[in-house]
């Protein structure tokens, strides 16, 4: 054990050394062949993202969803989690980051946080229908510090298992380990929070309503790092604690009750902003599948 947490500690140190201990966090899944349907935008990031858009089924559109996936995979091994809103009449337009899938790059935090400002950018500049982020796990991270940084115009977001920081999610992650908790302070020299969403929560604009969905016995992301998120994001919001579900798998069809709910959470939401009613920030709610 002991000459394990040394090869540990020696690994994330030349990582931090060589600016890479965040980068190590990500896990893409990249592709050769790109699809007939992907397109791809530059981005800030300097590389070029591809994302697709997956057109409502029916008409009139209620609005669009923007997905920002997590840390591992790409676009179409997590489209799952959005593409099912199309038939409740959303557009729904997921992308990659660098690195990712049919994106050009490396995957970093400063390489997605400049490709999601430049996403936020581009669906901004396009869109004409009411506008709706979902988020999910570290695309939680990245799309809160990109929106506080670069506050476009957005109605509507779905946080889903949501933390704001690589550095108390590096630590979580370590103490799972045997005596994890002995050596899980090393994350603090190792990692970095430049890009991430932990000391930006208060500049996250209030004008959006919010929902946020956490499972209680999330084993990846724990459940108070959502409840930190909710607590100090502003504005209308909602939080769903769920006790049946996986690490972010809430919104996939392993879960059609859940869908039900958010469904009408999006679909209340988007008349209020037709409508361009103002409501009173809701309260902290829970329920279970029943």
């Amino acid at each position: 054990m002991m000459k394990s947490l040394l090869y540990l500690i020696s690994l994330l140190t030349v990582l931090s050394l060589n600016g890479c201990a965040n980068q190590a966090f990500f896990s893409p899944t990249n592709e050769r062949d790109p699809s007939e349907k992907v397109s791809r935008v530059y981005s800030l990031s300097g590389n070029h993202i591809a994302y697709r858009l997956f057109p409502a089924s029916n008409s009139p559109q209620r609005g669009t969803i923007v997905h920002f996936h997590g840390n591992s995979g790409q676009m179409e091994q997590t489209q799952e989690k959005v593409v099912w809103l199309t038939q409740h009449r959303f557009n729904v337009l997921t992308f990659d980051y660098s690195g990712f899938g049919y994106s050009t790059g490396n995957a970093t935090d400063k390489a997605a946080y400049l490709d999601a400002i430049s996403m936020l950018n581009f669906i901004n500049q396009y869109n004409h229908q009411p506008l709706f982020v979902v988020a999910t796990s570290t695309g939680s991270n990245i799309f809160l510090r990109a929106w506080a940084d670069n506050p476009v115009a957005i109605d509507g977001m779905i946080l889903d298992s949501p933390f704001s920081s690589y550095i108390k999610e590096a630590q979580f992650v370590l103490r799972q380990s045997p005596f994890g908790i002995m050596y899980d302070w090393f994350a603090q020299f190792i990692m970095r929070d430049d890009y991430a969403a932990e000391q930006s929560l208060h500049r996250v604009p209030s004008s959006s309503h919010a929902l946020v969905i956490h499972c209680q016995h999330d084993a990846v992301v724990p459940f108070e790092f959502g409840e930190h998120v909710y607590q100090h994001i502003k504005g209308s919001k909602t939080f769903m604690a769920l006790d049946d579900c996986r690490h972010a798998r809430a919104m996939t069809n392993e879960h059609p009750h859940h869908q039900q709910h958010i469904a009408q959470w999006l679909k209340a939401t988007e008349q209020l902003v037709r409508n361009q009613t103002s409501v009173t920030p809701i309260e902290m709610i829970a329920y279970q599948e029943k």
